[in-house]
């Protein structure tokens, strides 16, 4: 890479720091991120949430991609994403390099082209209950030519679009559909509200050991690591 063709996220961080500052709904948002990438030179954004089991999507990107990706759980097996979880430290990226090993990589790479995802640049960071939160500008040009001065403060920027995102709702986010059932969705609420499962049993006239059991059914269906994971999952998406 010359000198005259490097160019630095850093650059535009600012501005997007601002915007996150004041950002009071989805469309604020997605105007800020969208000005973010094209100013370094994307077309396309990604903010996504990732867990284990399951990942959230916040982009401009067609509905077919997102749909398509989430359904497919192409997340868990995403080079970018897996690169991610290994480093958590910004990193540029091209579907070539990336994909030329595994048949099953190579695939989505080669769909992820027909959406404009060809080369990007990628800022993981760690947050709550084991999610990791990624910011990602992608490009249909075959390679990438920006870096970064100061990891710090790009992560900061990304940290801030968490908040906001977390704060705004999870009307914000693409997530596949997750029915809870009247009674897990009532034992979720008293939890939320620091119930044991026993005065939970005793409010609905159930035992502990069932209380328990609709606890845990809420707990698998919501992916999460525990109870109180499954409560902050329920009430980021308003299910409680």
């Amino acid at each position: 890479m010359s000198a005259a063709a490097e160019r630095f996220l850093d650059d535009y961080v600012p501005d997007l720091i601002d915007a996150m500052e004041v950002a009071q709904d989805a469309q604020t948002i997605k105007s800020a991120l969208a000005r973010f990438a094209d100013r370094a030179g994307f077309e396309r954004f990604t903010y996504a949430a990732i867990r284990a089991a399951e990942s959230r999507l916040f982009s401009n990107y067609p509905e077919e991609w997102v749909q398509r990706y989430l359904s497919r759980n192409y997340f868990a097996i995403d080079p970018v994403v897996v690169t991610a979880r290994r480093s958590m430290l910004p990193f540029a990226w091209s579907g070539p390099v990336m994909g030329r090993a595994n048949p099953e990589v190579s695939e989505i790479i080669e769909e992820a082209k027909a959406f404009g995802r060809v080369s990007g640049f990628s800022i993981p960071i760690r947050v709550g209950f084991g999610t990791m939160a990624m910011l990602t500008l992608a490009s249909e040009r075959p390679t990438e030519t920006i870096a970064v001065r100061d990891p710090t403060h790009v992560t900061t920027a990304v940290a801030l679009l968490h908040l906001n995102i977390t704060r705004l709702g999870s009307a914000l986010l693409n997530a596949a559909d997750i029915t809870l059932s009247p009674r897990e969705l009532t034992c979720l609420k008293w939890a939320s509200m620091g119930k044991t499962k026993a005065e939970t049993g005793s409010m609905l006239g159930i035992t502990e050991k069932t209380v328990r059991f609709y606890l845990e059914q809420a707990r698998e269906k919501l992916h999460a690591a525990n109870i109180a994971h499954a409560v902050w999952i329920a009430t980021t998406r308003e299910l409680i």
